[in-house]
């Protein structure tokens, strides 16, 4: 790890990085730390996979945590997955995810039917989520093969109370290991193609962003394989770099840092 060029670009995860989970404290320093680089006019975005709050609930709660942002500057799961299902023509499908989002989809023209009759299978965070929630989805996995939609593939989060939940990774783990006939069909991190959407949104190539986050494994790998920059903060899931050895030596990130104050654009420095 060494010293990295000033970087043209900025993406960042939201929960670990500007606020600690999903209470919405502000991560110290980092309202101080987002007004400047907003005050620097370089292009960012915000990469999450939020599945608990629609786009617009987000935002006003970053707004309520201090934090001054727009629609263009986030880029969401939630977001694509719905334009995936539009996309794929998918409106009939099984919502696994937390049930305060089911207005959000009915909203968004899709309904909302039991695993026997949907065209599709999506995959959100859920506390609540049971075994009888997945095997209710059996039918139509197994015998009419349609596709699972996993918004993101994070295999856990920090609650409101700082406590690690268990993600949609670890369901879309049980139900790809069924060998359905459909497709698991990943749409949030740690797959390419919200990086690429994120990228599009600012208009900067990727050897010329930089990516932070507090997920080396689920957020950080991608980025650096796509070749950007990595940040590693210490302010998320991680308290310290152990993880860092359970993970190949040409993925680690670039640089770790205690938290995003830390995080200097113009010059960044490895701990």
């Amino acid at each position: 790890m060494g010293k990295l060029r000033p970087m043209r670009g900025c993406l960042l995860d939201v929960e670990g990085v500007l606020v600690r989970n999903k209470a919405y404290e502000p991560v110290c320093g980092a309202v101080e730390w987002m007004a400047r680089l907003g005050r620097s006019q370089m292009p960012f975005c915000l990469v999450t996979n939020n599945t608990t709050d629609t786009p617009a609930e987000l935002l006003e709660r970053l707004a309520a945590a201090g934090f001054d942002l727009a629609p263009e500057n986030l880029v969401g799961a939630l977001e694509l997955g719905t334009e995936l299902l539009r996309a794929r023509s998918l409106r009939r499908i099984c919502w696994l995810g937390v049930p305060r989002l089911r207005e959000y989809w009915q909203e968004a023209g899709f309904e909302l039917t039991g695993g026997g009759d949907c065209e599709a299978v999506v995959i959100g965070v859920n506390p609540e989520l049971c075994i009888a929630d997945l095997e209710d989805v059996l039918p139509a996995v197994l015998d009419r093969g349609v596709d699972v939609v996993c918004l993101h593939r994070n295999l856990f989060y920090l609650d409101a109370l700082d406590r690690r939940r268990m993600g949609p990774g670890c369901w879309s783990a049980a139900l790809e290991a069924l060998e359905g006939r459909g497709r698991m069909v990943i749409v949030g991190k740690p797959d390419p193609r919200i990086y690429r959407a994120a990228l599009k949104r600012i208009g900067v190539g990727a050897s010329d962003t930089l990516f932070i986050s507090d997920d080396p494994v689920a957020d950080l790998v991608t980025a650096g394989r796509l070749g950007m920059r990595t940040v590693f903060v210490l302010s998320g899931k991680h308290a310290d770099h152990e993880i860092l050895g359970r993970m190949d030596q040409d993925d680690w990130p670039d640089v770790i840092c205690g938290g995003l104050a830390d995080v200097n654009l113009d010059q960044e420095d490895a701990s």
